[in-house]
């Protein structure tokens, strides 16, 4: 058995349970570690004092030789923590902050970029974003550029919204929803009410997942890359625990995957 001391630690708050890309990072992350004969340990918590508490755990018993750090912030107090008990890491960073440590970075606007380079080439007259959720700010900011009419909309019942939205078109539209199973019963609702998907109304979900490539009609979505990235962290860790110098890697572009519903 692998010696304890080789284990890379993972702690995931409760608020990122059910986000495909999360999910798609945290499964990926544990190839590069097996295969170097290395343990991936997982901890899962409510909130920050308690992922703080975990790390000063690891520090104080021993055991983890390195930690991957999930959504990192500028002046992140877990950088400072780990870096005080001298716990190496490796952080998914946005490239909107400046590190000094090794890390994956993400550009946060580039599922945004992919998605309005996607609806250019559709030419919809309407362009409308459902959601139940806050509005992502690099979403909105992009699509302030976009020429054409889009709308976003914040709803607690977003089948019922979208399919309102799609009713009250007159012109070819586009519907982009947050979650995969928000877009399959946005899909059923659709075409129980009528509405011909793709021909009068294309649907895009804006997280890939295995639900949205096996629903009875695949739904276009946004591959984020969830596995690429998952697999970068791995390595980057392997890498941080052996190495001094720190380096960074860019995160693989997302992609929109075309499927029967646009």
């Amino acid at each position: 058995m692998t010696d304890q001391g080789e284990s890379i630690g993972l702690v995931i708050r409760h608020d990122r349970d059910g986000d495909p890309v999360a999910d798609g990072i945290v499964r990926a992350i544990a190839g590069p570690l097996v295969a170097a004969g290395m343990r991936f340990v997982t901890r899962s918590v409510s909130d920050e004092e308690s992922e703080l508490r975990t790390y000063r755990l690891w520090g104080r018993v021993g055991g983890i030789a390195g930690v991957i750090l999930l959504g990192v912030a500028d002046d992140d107090p877990r950088i400072r923590l780990l870096r005080q008990i001298d716990l190496p890491f490796v952080a998914l960073a946005p490239t909107s902050i400046e590190v000094d440590y090794p890390a994956v970075l993400v550009d946060a606007t580039a599922a945004s970029t992919a998605l309005l380079e996607f609806l250019e080439s559709r030419r919809a007259d309407r362009c409308v974003y459902v959601t139940g959720l806050q509005i992502p700010e690099p979403f909105g900011a992009a699509l302030d550029d976009d020429r054409r009419a889009t709308e976003i909309v914040q709803t607690k019942d977003v089948v019922g919204e979208s399919v309102r939205v799609a009713e009250g078109s007159s012109g070819p539209t586009v519907i982009v929803v947050d979650d995969d199973h928000e877009a399959v019963a946005v899909l059923g609702a659709l075409e129980e009410h009528g509405v011909r998907v793709p021909a009068d109304v294309a649907l895009v979900c804006w997280s890939d997942s295995l639900v949205c490539q096996s629903s009875s009609r695949a739904i276009t979505a946004i591959d984020r890359r969830g596995r690429e990235v998952g697999a970068l962290l791995g390595a980057a860790a392997i890498a941080a625990i052996h190495d001094d110098e720190f380096t960074t890697v860019a995160a693989p572009a997302p992609v929109v995957v075309v499927r029967e519903t646009t």
